[in-house]
């Protein structure tokens, strides 16, 4: 017995050291706030109060306000800098608004990271297959190297006659190259490394594990470091990387000596059927000319302006393209900023024509397009300078690729727009759909499966240290092999691979930590639309007393479980104007709710008891649902089912009667919601056996 509570209370004591050291953390970060001063609106601005070698050499630096002028102070400061970035687009942006004070790495064995891309689909040896480029440029010194080497001497040798300090901009994937290059010249210590937007480095791993695990191990063996974003990884993820979780945290504060630089984001938040159908009525509505206006001042007086550009965030080439077609737009119209790479350009010009192309982000003073597409390849970083353009952000928790992130994905996207002469500056309308029932888990189903996962990874790596040390390396390409075939879907082992070391299996707490990451992201901020407005507002203005009253009314709301009730507590509620309009944008059509509410009012519904046939009679017409039509076709119909034509027919001739939904059935109509299989049996009809089409449910549509 005493054995069992010696145990308990060791058990305890963890806890509490635990516990303990969360706190001891949590002070240190705050320790390490950066008052900007009264006045400061862009780091260049602070002058010689910040330098690079005030910091500790390895930390995170939460920028806090996107466009405060951290790349800006990179490239313009007067420290030698070596700027690290996710995206190849975003360098090049950078390269052409800065011609002559940078240096841009261009190495060509390098692909470009599709984070456009459907993960379902992705070339899975891709990141392994550049990791072996990778290996053999460096070690044997090829001519991409060597033209990289002398290309990096000229660019030392220039800055330096002019007495200008070296400012290197180079893709995470990259790096090592150029440390390789500048330790063989003697002056790597002489440089500060800046991995901008950081965060990229745990949503890449389901891309790239392989190169993202290698840049993080060059990292660690570099003198300095500093992770940088305006949107850092939430600390409850920097905890569960040993790469993050003990480096000094530098929170710079905006807020405090002057509140009025962090602009409040101005959200609209809408429910959608799909982006399929919600764009298209968008673009259409620009092209006949409905163009929302605003007031700016211009020299001095106000003027108004229409806003007739659009910036619309869809991570999917597919549905850009599909959109595009749709709409009939042309090549003068568009411009798609999305990965660089040959199968997106081919994806382009397949389906919309030779004129189509992957654009680039317009310069300063450069007229964009009406229309702007813009996959996560420009969520973050780009400097869009439009005077009056509007942005757009969709949504889909039901496909991987097109899931923005609430807490890191939208406010990069809001920070887009950098004029302030913008009406638009900081206003976007973001539509959504929450996560579907069939593709919904629970928080135990995951956690086994992490568990199953886990105990896996922890077998293969005490199989590979009790064997024998000369079966080692072959037991460790059997598991690199594993991981380009599977891609981490049995566990989380990953293979070191360093110059001049043995192959090492590793655990991929990356990959694992993402795999985190993503359910929360799916099945809890996504999993209905309450839950949606409260975690975007907690992420953009928890402070907002209006977003408060409104996501306590929801979360009561949602509680109720019949129509009588709710509609009570809607028209009860007390509210203001802004509050009611809020509101009703959550509550989307589902169960008329709304559409009753707008019709009559609450005290005409109050009148009617909130009885829905006193209602219906009232108004004397049925709106109907399609968010019910949906919900009773997939209660009707079930994957696996054999159904033959007739029947569906006449089952579907009813449904639609009991919803009052006005369409003559047809069979067909099943291709809308599921992927179906044509073909014959023979059945008895009336006494009589006949052949007959039937249909065999094979699986749910992703409606798009």
């Amino acid at each position: 017995m005493s054995s069992i509570l010696k145990d308990i209370e060791i058990v305890k004591l963890d806890s509490v050291l635990k516990i303990t050291i969360k706190i001891l953390n949590s002070m240190i970060k705050k320790l390490n706030d950066y008052i900007v001063p009264r006045g400061i609106r862009f780091i260049l601005e602070l002058g010689t109060d910040f330098r690079f070698y005030k910091l500790p050499v390895k930390c995170i630096i939460n920028k806090q306000l996107p466009g405060c002028g951290f790349t800006e102070y990179c490239i313009n400061g007067p420290e030698n800098v070596i700027l690290c970035s996710p995206r190849k687009m975003l360098l090049k942006n950078k390269k052409d608004q800065h011609e002559f004070e940078v240096y841009l790495v261009v190495n060509e064995l390098e692909k470009e990271t599709e984070v456009d891309k459907d993960l379902s689909k992705i070339d899975k040896t891709r990141s392994q297959v550049f990791m072996e480029k990778l290996d053999e440029m460096v070690n044997g010194k090829n001519t991409v190297y060597n033209r990289l080497m002398n290309e990096i001497k000229d660019y030392i040798n220039f800055r330096k006659s002019y007495g200008k300090p070296y400012k290197i901009l180079v893709t995470y994937d990259s790096y090592r190259i150029v440390k390789d290059i500048l330790e063989s010249l003697g002056i790597f210590q002489s440089f500060y490394t800046v991995i901008d937007e950081f965060q990229t480095i745990l949503h890449d791993s389901k891309f790239k594990s392989n190169t993202e695990l290698d840049f993080l191990y060059h990292l660690h063996q570099s003198h300095s470091a500093l992770f940088v974003s305006a949107t850092p990884m939430l600390e409850e993820y920097l905890n569960m990387l040993d790469e993050f979780n003990d480096l000094p945290y530098i929170n710079m504060d905006w807020s405090k000596e002057d509140s009025t630089r962090v602009l409040k984001p101005s959200l609209k938040v809408l429910t959608m059927k799909s982006v399929g159908t919600k764009l298209p009525e968008i673009i259409q509505s620009y092209k006949d000319g409905n163009f929302e206006s605003a007031v700016r001042m211009v020299n001095g007086y106000p003027t108004r302006v229409i806003s007739d550009e659009a910036v619309f965030y869809v991570n999917s080439v597919n549905h850009i393209t599909s959109i595009i077609k749709k709409c009939d737009l042309q090549p003068e119209e568009v411009n798609i900023l999305c990965s660089n790479t040959p199968e997106n350009l081919k994806k382009i010009q397949r389906k919309l024509g030779k004129k189509f192309t992957i654009g680039k982000i317009p310069l300063k003073g450069v007229k964009p397009k009406m229309f702007t597409f813009c996959t996560r390849t420009v969520y973050l970083g780009a400097d869009f300078n439009s005077l009056c353009a509007r942005s757009f952000i969709f949504s889909d928790s039901n496909i991987d690729s097109l899931a923005v992130d609430i807490s890191e994905d939208l406010p990069q996207i809001l920070g887009r727009q950098r004029l302030f002469d913008n009406p638009w500056k900081n206003e976007a309308t973001f539509y959504y759909r929450s996560t579907c029932d069939y593709r919904k888990i629970s928080q135990e189903e995951f956690d086994k499966e992490l568990e199953r996962k886990k105990k896996s990874t922890n077998n293969l790596l005490r199989s590979f240290e009790s064997a024998p040390d000369d079966a080692k390396y072959n037991l460790a390409k059997t598991y690199q092999k594993n991981t380009k075939s599977y891609n981490y879907k049995d566990d989380y082992i990953a293979v070191n691979e360093h110059i001049g070391s043995n192959l090492v299996p590793v655990l991929n707490n990356l990959v694992l930590v993402n795999e985190i990451r993503a359910f929360k992201i799916q099945q809890i901020d996504y999993k209905d639309r309450f839950t949606v407005f409260s975690t975007i507002y907690n992420t953009l203005s928890p402070d907002d007393i209006v977003n408060q009253e409104v996501s306590r009314f929801l979360e009561q709301y949602q509680k109720f479980g019949t129509f009588k009730s709710k509609l009570k507590y809607l028209c009860e509620y007390s509210f203001n104007d802004a509050m009611t309009n809020i509101i009703l944008d959550q509550i989307g059509e589902h169960d008329n709710i709304k559409s009753y509410y707008l019709a009559l009012g609450p005290e005409k519904l109050r009148a009617l008891g909130y009885n829905k046939t006193y209602i219906e009679k009232e108004l004397g017409i049925v709106t109907f649902s399609q968010e019910l039509l949906e919900s009773n076709i997939y209660s009707e119909f079930k994957v696996g089912d054999k159904i033959t034509l007739a029947d569906i027919k006449s089952r579907l001739e009813v449904l639609y009667k009991s919803i009052n939904y006005d369409a003559t059935p047809k069979a067909k109509d099943l291709e809308n919601y599921f992927n179906v299989k044509e073909s014959s049996a023979r059945v008895e009809i009336d006494g009589v056996k006949k052949v007959v089409k039937i249909y065999n449910i094979i699986s749910r549509k992703e409606v798009c």
